[in-house]
């Protein structure tokens, strides 16, 4: 048989399909750098004067105030902000630490609602709790006032004692005087003591009663179903205390203190020193005896002017017996002669002093 042989340059048709033929040609493109250019990009952008610009280029003096990339069509691709100013940084914090602290606000009521809830199971539970705080100061604050009483006695027989030794022409040794002193510094401290504990009072007063209508709001009780001795009926600020920043005015108010309590006390006098007065204790149950105080502070600029009534008796259970209408209008007028535009200087020569005697011996 004769065999036929191909020659070296004849081929088969090439059979691969068309698509992969393209796809080869395409990628034969992009090696040798004739692939199609890329579609350009356009910018749209507004300068200070409010001019409308657009460009396939955005200047760099232009791309931090915010532009808008547009596609050949004219459509919008993508929208870049302006950059924050620091002005803007800063608000965004503050509004930032705003949020954050409103919601640490919002934390604290939950939790607060919750103790609420769980402490107290009715109105009269917060009623009582009230009232027996308020009544545990209250002791306090009668044992202060009789230890005061106490040292007020106790600081009469010193002084006494002094002027004896004056009137016969000795000398007052110093550990007399140093007992003297002693003795009015602890009277003064008690009386800072007091004026604290009535402060504590009125934030106890005012705590609850915002602790009562919470508690109302949560449990949905109607306004009636509030007992009336429920709300606290003194005002924040106590009647007879009143505070003064500057110590030129602070001894104006001091001297209008004290001609206050020689009109309204029914006694004398019986000790007066720079800082504190106190008439002789009270005998009877209508005599008004009074002690007014000046507390400084502690760097000397601004103090706090207290005034108190003396009692018969300080023994527990006997507080009622010192709170009668005549003494309590003349603590309810303290505040209200004190900051009034009347001077009262000229009424003090006309004032008796009481037993003089009993001034402190420092030329209180």
């Amino acid at each position: 048989m004769t065999q036929v042989q191909r020659l070296p340059s004849q081929r088969r048709p090439s059979r691969l399909p068309t698509a992969l033929r393209l796809g080869m040609l395409l990628a034969l493109l992009l090696v040798s750098g004739a692939a199609p250019l890329a579609a350009p990009q356009l910018y749209r952008w507004v300068d200070d004067q409010g001019n409308i610009h657009y460009s396939d280029v955005m200047p760099p003096t232009e791309v931090e105030k915010g532009h808008t990339q547009l596609s050949p069509e004219g459509l919008r691709v993508r929208t870049v902000a302006p950059a924050k100013t620091p002005e803007q940084i800063q608000r965004e914090r503050e509004l930032e630490r705003l949020r954050a602290q409103q919601q640490r606000m919002l934390d604290q009521q939950r939790a607060d609602d919750r103790v609420l809830l769980n402490t107290f199971q009715s109105v009269d539970d917060l009623i009582m709790t009230r009232e027996g705080n308020l009544s545990d100061i209250d002791t306090m604050v009668q044992f202060k006032k009789a230890n005061i009483r106490r040292q007020q006695d106790w600081l009469a027989q010193l002084r006494a004692d002094a002027a004896d030794l004056e009137r016969k022409g000795e000398r007052v040794s110093d550990q007399l005087k140093e007992r003297i002193a002693s003795t009015e510094r602890s009277i003064e401290e008690a009386l800072t003591s007091i004026v604290a504990r009535e402060q504590q009072k009125q934030e106890i007063r005012a705590k609850f009663d915002r602790d009562l209508k919470r508690l109302r709001q949560l449990k949905n009780l109607p306004a009636s179903a509030v007992p009336k001795e429920a709300v606290a009926t003194r005002r924040p600020v106590l009647d007879n205390l009143v505070e003064c920043a500057d110590p030129v005015v602070c001894e104006q108010l001091w001297q209008r203190a004290l001609n206050y309590v020689r009109r309204h006390a029914t006694l004398p006098i019986e000790s007066l020193g720079k800082d504190v007065a106190m008439t002789a204790a009270p005998k009877e149950r209508d005599d008004i005896a009074l002690t007014v105080s000046r507390i400084w502070s502690k760097g000397g600029g601004s103090a706090s002017i207290f005034l108190d009534v003396q009692c018969t008796s300080y023994s527990p259970g006997q507080e009622d017996a010192c709170r009668t209408d005549a003494r309590s209008q003349v603590l309810k007028g303290f505040r209200a002669a004190l900051e009034s535009a009347e001077d009262t200087s000229a009424e003090t020569a006309s004032m008796p002093l009481g037993n003089l005697g009993a001034q402190r011996l420092n030329g209180g």
